[in-house]
């Protein structure tokens, strides 16, 4: 049972904690290709992950409810103890060597991680508790995870090095975005996500300034955006769960400036969705709502 919840779980844990930590690491998301990985993962994998963690929620106990709250609040701590710890590491001068480490700043660093660990299995624990039910709520999504794979998998493709693509031919080790997260593999890590969280904005720093409007909407709506480099550009229209339900432009050159498009939503039902438009400098989602 463990391993094939380790298994089934994969990509559910990657997408919860890559979008919010992997790339929350500063300058690892100016590195080619991070951001265009960060936006799909919270567009397309972050709504999904917390509809599942939110039907989770209602089967936890109250009991394990507060305990879950009690751990992240733990774990935040020791999260902030560290960043304080790594700041005061940092070299005096810009581009200076790190000093060595001293006796008690080593203490401290194995004591966190000591620490973090000792939540981690108790919070590894009490997800045994919930071993079924957390192995129906990833076989729910399997078409989805089937998706993502795929897709990750492209984006990793077309960023790499030749020396990169290369070495996966020769079988070598694959790092890119379709593997990103495979240290997320402890049903732990999806029990501890904060389904009452607010969800994180869906941009890039290569944004397309995308305005949506009216919104909510009727029958159409109009979208404003803006070209940075010339080149195609395609918008698709996702539903509440970040699955893809048509284009509305695919691939179509534009020029580099201002551009309108009138989005027709007569064939959508009432409900949640998001543009998603991708250009040459990026990926941007914008939410609106059809009444």
């Amino acid at each position: 049972m463990k391993t094939t919840l380790l298994k089934t779980l994969t990509l559910l844990l990657a997408a919860l904690l890559s979008a919010s930590s992997t790339f929350a690491n500063g300058r690892r998301d100016e590195k080619p290709g991070r951001q265009e990985v960060k936006a799909y993962y919270q567009t397309n994998v972050l709504p999904v992950v917390r509809q599942q963690r939110q039907k989770l929620e209602a089967q936890l106990s109250a009991d394990d409810k507060a305990q879950l709250a009690t751990y992240r609040t733990q774990l935040q701590a020791l999260r902030q103890r560290g960043k304080s710890l790594r700041e005061a590491l940092q070299p005096a001068t810009p581009g200076a060597a790190h000093p060595a480490l001293t006796e008690a700043q080593k203490q401290q660093m194995q004591q966190l991680r000591s620490e973090s660990r000792e939540i981690m299995v108790k919070v590894g624990l009490l997800a045994k508790k919930y071993a079924p039910q957390l192995t129906q709520l990833s076989q729910e999504i399997q078409p989805q995870k089937d998706k993502w794979t795929t897709d990750l998998k492209a984006i990793s493709t077309k960023y790499a090095t030749p020396a990169q693509l290369e070495n996966r031919r020769a079988g070598g080790r694959h790092h890119g975005a379709g593997r990103l997260g495979q240290d997320f593999l402890r049903p732990a890590k999806f029990l501890l996500l904060d389904p009452n969280a607010p969800a994180l904005r869906a941009t890039t720093s290569a944004a397309t300034d995308l305005n949506v409007y009216p919104n909510p909407a009727a029958a159409s709506n109009q979208l404003e955006y803006q070209v940075k480099k010339a080149g195609p550009v395609t918008i698709e229209i996702l539903d509440g769960r970040g699955n893809t339900l048509r284009p509305v432009l695919q691939n179509e050159q534009q020029d580099k400036g201002s551009h309108t498009l009138t989005a027709n939503l007569a064939d959508l039902p009432s409900g949640t969705y998001f543009y998603k438009i991708t250009t040459r400098t990026g990926t941007e989602t914008k939410r609106f709502v059809k009444q």
